[in-house]
């Protein structure tokens, strides 16, 4: 009972508080509150109940303006428990008063890790790039906790010349320093900060060349696309091909065929894995230079490359590859590779949701496929598109055993849509249907079909 009194009893007093400050802030938004206001508000920061302590600590945030109430609350800091001392700290924070800046840097000083951590989550509202190098250190060498309040407090420094204080206590600093720092820099979209960032690609130290590589998948734009290559080409071990890659992908999925130029003339002199990876890069990119590229590496004179190609050329986005996936499919020496084609084709010439079916791409995929499991795919998608034309595709495919009831369906489902067209043809395939059909489903819809015609 005496806690919720207590409680009941602060609710009041700080409700009279904030009637006068209400009415102190209507005459003017700098006048400072009167020190028995403050001092009601300071008892109830100082609490030893946290309930209560919340109340006060809402008016820290908000509520009671100017510099001397700032350092007033500031203040306490040392005379309080260290749980109190955490919410003090981020109370201070979120009130962003730099006034509250060096009784909260004192307070690094403490030998219990949740304050020093809050000290520096306050920093990240409260700080300068004077203590950008203090950040720096902690977000490298710091616990656990401290090393990520330090990296958010880093990324939310404010000012003009942040990024470059950044770029600077990089220079001499030790490699997990830097390493810490290029994340910074990557969650502050820090693209001034490239040619640093492109150097360290170069460095030394395996972990800080990994973390300018995860900066530049951020970072990079179409601009850096041939140093972004040259650092995939000349990759020094497997994670850094990777990082590179997932660089180079991300810069493309940003700058689509802006990027097309640099990875071809990339192609040139690159290595067997290196060549597989900028095909990707080229299929993510897009635009005619890109699928020429892809196209040309079909001769490549190493089946890997050759294996990339024809993937990337199968799951190509636009129409613009069907020619040279139809000339694909007539080869059928490599299996694998007709298959892939057909697929690709089937995709293609299906309805997609900014285009019509391209009935000339499916009849292709039809024709070429060699196995029934493409051409039942390809049924599949004729069954999508009702008009006379797609049922005369269908058609044909009744009489084939393998097909036949893949076709049926196909055939059924487009009569179902049609609302037009040549009823002869119509009533031809669903006769035959209703004839040949082992399902009982598809038999009792054509059917129905027959009668309406």
């Amino acid at each position: 009972m005496r806690g919720v009194r207590k409680i009941q009893a602060a609710t009041c007093l700080l409700s009279l508080v904030a009637f006068c400050l209400a009415g102190g802030l209507s005459r003017a938004a700098e006048e400072d509150p009167s020190a028995g206001q403050l001092q009601l508000i300071i008892e109830y920061v100082s609490d030893a109940e946290r309930e209560t302590r919340a109340m006060g600590l809402q008016y820290v945030r908000e509520d009671v303006p100017g510099e001397a109430a700032t350092k007033a609350f500031a203040g306490l800091l040392a005379k309080l428990s260290p749980e109190a001392q955490v919410d003090l700290l981020d109370a201070l924070g979120d009130r962003g008063d730099a006034a509250a800046r060096p009784a909260v840097l004192n307070m690094l000083g403490s030998d219990q890790e949740a304050v020093r951590a809050a000290v520096l989550r306050a920093l990240g509202s409260l700080g300068t790039t004077a203590e950008v190098p203090l950040l720096a250190g902690k977000a490298a060498a710091g616990s656990a906790p401290e090393k990520e309040a330090a990296r958010r407090s880093l990324a939310r420094l404010r000012g003009d010349k942040v990024n470059a204080a950044i770029v600077s206590a990089m220079e001499g600093s030790k490699s997990d320093v830097r390493v810490a720092l290029l994340d910074v820099l990557a969650m502050r979209n820090a693209k001034e900060a490239l040619p640093t960032v492109l150097e360290a690609t170069e460095d030394a130290d395996g972990a800080v060349r990994l973390a300018a590589l995860g900066a530049l998948r951020f970072l990079a734009g179409e601009q850096e696309t041939a140093a972004v290559v040259k650092t995939l080409k000349g990759a020094r071990d497997t994670p850094q091909r990777r990082k590179a890659e997932l660089a180079l992908l991300a810069l493309c999925s940003r700058s689509r065929q802006k990027c097309a130029a640099a990875i071809v003339e990339g192609l040139a002199e690159a290595d067997v894995p290196s060549r597989v990876v900028l095909l990707r890069a080229l299929a993510r990119a897009g635009g005619p230079e890109a699928l020429e590229a892809i196209v040309a590496r079909l001769e490549d004179d190493d089946e890997a490359v050759r294996d990339e190609a024809v993937r990337m050329l199968s799951s190509w986005p636009d129409r613009a590859a069907a020619p040279h996936l139809k000339e694909m499919a007539k080869q059928k020496d490599n299996l694998r590779h007709h298959v892939l084609a057909i697929r690709g084709l089937v995709r293609l010439g299906s309805p997609q949701k900014d285009q019509p079916a391209d009935l000339d791409v499916l009849a292709g995929a039809m024709g070429l496929a060699s196995r029934a499991q493409e051409k039942r795919l390809a049924l599949a998608a004729l069954g999508g598109i009702a008009t006379p034309e797609s049922l005369a595709l269908v058609a044909p495919a009744l009489d084939d055993a393998a097909l036949a009831e893949d076709a049926a369906l196909a055939a059924v489902t487009i009569a179902e849509k049609m609302k037009d067209g040549k009823k002869d043809g119509v009533r031809s395939a669903l006769e035959k249907v209703v004839k040949q059909a082992k399902s009982r489903e598809v038999r009792g819809r054509a059917e129905k079909v027959l009668k309406s015609l």
